[in-house]
Formats: structure tokens, C-alpha cells, sequence
């Protein structure tokens, strides 16, 4: 009797082993549920214009009217993997529109900087005119040509530019003040 139980065990664990190496684990099956595809992205960020006192929303489909741009970005990461949780710099090719397309829909003529809000963090991120202006700063929803902007939850919008620091890239936008 004991023979035949210890094999039925042996069994049951072999039958787990088996399975564990096959099969997902329901952490990694949650976190597929979970990811978004560029497919399912459809943004709108709330957009304040100080002179005028308006805020206006801008949408996915206005700035898909226009050619897509692409920058590089470097941006800190904060990841475990170098056993400290310091940052590291990263680089990305952002695609989106660019942000002086943005202000040519909304009739913006003069900009002297922006105020990006974060949706996670308390931090505002501040352009100036030169960065606001640039071809090289957008308004991305795209990260490295086919997905999603890494962490962006819940607006999937990031703001950032080649010309600004890495402490300067806004990967999940709120809300945006154009001031001047």
C-alpha cells in the first residue's frame, strides 16, 4: 500500500512539474490580460491655453490627421535589475505628432513653455519655448515603432523631446498648460 501511494505521489508531483514547465503562471497570465496593444490605445489630453483661459481637448484622431514623427529619447529607468534600484538611462525611439503641430490645431501662435502633469506621479515636467517649438518634441503614443509607451497607464501619452534632459520625458500625461 505504501508503494502504490508513493507512486501515485511521484505521479501528482511529476504531473505539476510537467505542467509548471508548460503552462503560465496565473501571475504572468494577469499581466497579458492586462497589456494594451497599440490597437486598443484611443487618447485625449486635456489642454489649458493661458492666454485665452480655454481648455480645449486634444485627441488621437487629431493628431493622426497629420504625418507621424519620430524622435529618440533618453529617459531614466527605474528598475531592480542592477541590484540597487538606481536609475538607468534607457533610449526609445518615440513616434507621435509633434507638439508645434499641436499648437497649429489650436491656433496657438506663441508658446513660451509648457507645463506637462503626470497621471502617477506629482511631478510637473516644464518645457521652454525652444523645446516646445522643436521638431524633435511630440505628443507619442508609439515606443520603438510597434508599442505601447512603456508604463503610460491610464492616458497612454507620453511628452518628451531629443533636446530635453532624462529627467525630462513624461510618459503618461494628464493634462497639458500652454503658457504665453
Amino acid at each position: 500500500m505504501k508503494k502504490a501511494a508513493s507512486l501515485m505521489l511521484l505521479a501528482a508531483l511529476l504531473l505539476c512539474l510537467f505542467g509548471a514547465c508548460t503552462s503560465k503562471t496565473p501571475d504572468v497570465v494577469e499581466s497579458e490580460a492586462k497589456k494594451v496593444t497599440l490597437d486598443d490605445v484611443n487618447w485625449q489630453i486635456p489642454i489649458t491655453i493661458e492666454a485665452t483661459g480655454e481648455t480645449v481637448t486634444y485627441t488621437m484622431d487629431q493628431a493622426k490627421a497629420h504625418d507621424l514623427a519620430k524622435t529618440y529619447i533618453s529617459a531614466y529607468q527605474f528598475t531592480g535589475d542592477n541590484g540597487d534600484g538606481s536609475p538607468q538611462v534607457t533610449t526609445m525611439i518615440l513616434q507621435g505628432v509633434r507638439f508645434s503641430d499641436v499648437l497649429s490645431d489650436l491656433g496657438v501662435t506663441e508658446c513660451t513653455g509648457v507645463t506637462v502633469t503626470h497621471n502617477n506621479i506629482d511631478d510637473l515636467f516644464e518645457y521652454d519655448e525652444k523645446i516646445v517649438w522643436s521638431d524633435d518634441t511630440l505628443i507619442g503614443w508609439i515606443q520603438n515603432m510597434n508599442l505601447v509607451v512603456e508604463d503610460s497607464a491610464p492616458s497612454y501619452v507620453a511628452f518628451g523631446s531629443k533636446d530635453a534632459g532624462v529627467r525630462d520625458f513624461c510618459h503618461s500625461v494628464k493634462a497639458i498648460t500652454i503658457h504665453g
